[in-house]
Parts: structure tokens; sequence; C-alpha cells
């Protein structure tokens, strides 16, 4: 049963910090980022650079990574997405032509891989199969990133600020909130949580330009569970379909977990199009 355990806190740990900065970026700003699989791979390549190149701890490399993930998006959202904010399709194309671009430029400075990192921490064995601490550890970062989002959107200015924005950006502007400066520090946070992922992920798996694409779609699946909302839908659809994927990984294969995750997407598309956010408005709205 300790394998189980595992299994699900693992999922969950790989969904909550795919999808978070994704989520943040949709739920307050409209807008898909298919750039976000680019700034998870930039997490990861900046990390293995600063450990195997510049000799870093892989601790004080991740949130370095992350921070230039966060300053790559503030550009790009300064250059270029706030001028399509009312063009959704275009912005979509724009986000798609970013993504392509820096996994072609990273492509051409690094070539087609880097060389690994040392995993931290070691393992652990229950009975006869081992684990990592690693898992853990990503477990509890997760969390963390959980709380801080939660505590960031509903005890800050920022926070309320968001929130009037979401509910109506005209009457908050008319109130004062300067929502160009609020959306341009809200995709710099998607970034950089999406370059906190990679980076936290480098260990694990191999880095190459074309990191970020295992994280995508999975991504995508609980964000339209979950739907709009950054702090619920996250949180409800990673549970949920990570027991699903953990379960159905622990009794077969992840060819089964990758199977039970699309069934269920399916199922809610069909059921509750407005994922589990939709289901938390109904609710609410019966007490």
């Amino acid at each position: 049963m300790f394998g189980l355990f595992y299994q699900i806190l693992a999922t969950f740990s790989f969904l909550v910090l795919s999808t978070t900065g994704l989520a943040i970026i949709f739920g307050v700003m409209n807008i898909i980022n298919f750039a976000h699989a680019s700034f998870i791979m930039l997490g990861a390549v900046v990390t293995v650079y600063l450990v195997s190149a510049a000799n870093l701890s892989v601790f004080l490399a991740i949130p370095l990574a992350a921070l230039v993930a966060a300053a790559v998006g503030a550009f790009l959202e300064l250059t270029l997405i706030r001028r399509l904010y009312n063009r959704k399709l275009d912005c979509l194309l724009a986000t798609w032509a970013i993504n392509i671009i820096i996994v072609q430029a990273v492509f051409l400075w690094l070539g087609t891989s880097q060389p690994g990192i040392d995993q931290p921490f070691g393992s652990f064995k229950v009975g006869d199969a081992a684990y990592n601490y690693y898992e853990l550890f990503l477990f509890g970062c997760a969390a963390l990133v959980l709380v801080a989002v939660f505590l960031l959107f509903r005890f800050t200015r920022f926070g309320l600020n968001v929130r009037a924005a979401m509910q109506n950006r005209d009457m908050a502007e008319g109130l004062g909130t300067n929502t160009t400066a609020m959306y341009l520090k809200t995709f710099a946070l998607g970034a950089g949580l999406a370059g906190l992922t990679g980076a936290l992920y480098a260990p694990l798996m191999p880095v190459s330009p074309y990191f970020g694409d295992r994280f995508l779609w999975r991504a995508f699946t609980v964000l339209i569970v979950g739907g709009a909302d950054p702090l619920i839908g996250p949180l409800m659809s990673s549970v949920a379909l990570g027991g699903v994927y953990g379960g159905l990984t622990w009794l077969w294969d992840s060819v089964a977990g990758s199977i039970g995750i699309l069934l269920i997407t399916m199922i809610f598309i069909r059921v509750l199009p407005r994922g589990f956010t939709g289901l938390w408005d109904i609710l609410r709205a019966r007490k």
C-alpha cells in the first residue's frame, strides 16, 4: 500500500507544479499560454547550467532559474502579450510562436541535450521496493506553492486587485486598479512558477530543448478538469487526477494511468464543462 500512496503523492506533486503557473495566467488574464512548456524547459536548462558550469548548489540554482523564467515572462508581456489582450486567438498563436522560438534558441545554444545533475537526498526502502526522498521533497514544494498562492491571492493587496479584475476589469480600473501593471506581475508569476517546475524536475529527468513538452498535455488536462479558478482548480483537479493516475499506474502501468486521465477529462468536458470551478460555484450558490 505504501507504493500506491507514494505514487499518488508523486503524481499530485507533478500535476500541481505543472499546472499552477498556467492556471494563474488563464484564470486572471484569460490567456491560454502555449509558451508554458518553454518556461518549464528554461527553468530546467538554467538549473543544469548553473549546477554544471557555475558549480552552484542545486538548491541555490532552483530559485535563480525560476527568477530567470519570470524575467523572460515579464519581458515578453511587456513587448508582445499586452498588445494582444483583446485578440484572444492572436494571443494564443503568439504564445505558440514564442514556445517554438525559445525551444529553437535553446537548441542552437546547447544542442539536443545537457548533462544530467545528481538527484539530492538519495533513497530509502520499504519492503523490497526503493523510493526517492526527493519525490517527498517535491510533494512538500507542491504544498508550499499552493499555500503561497492562496495567501497571495486572499490576503494581499495584489490578490484583492486580481480578484476584482477577474470579476469586472472595467469596474476595477474605474476604482483605480492598474490592471496593466497587475497583468505584468501575473504573467511573470505564472512564468516563474513554470520555471520553478522545470528547475525542480531537472534532477529527475533528462534535460533537452523539448523538456517541457512532457508536462504540457497533463497541465492542460488539469486546467480543463479544474476550471478557471487559479486556487480551487489546480488543487481539486490534481487530487482527483493524481488519484486516478497513481492508482492505475500502481495497478497496471503508466499507459493505463494516462488513459485514465484522458477519460476523466472527456467526462468533465461533457458533464462539467467549467470543471471543479463550476462545481464549486454551484455548491456555494446553494448554501
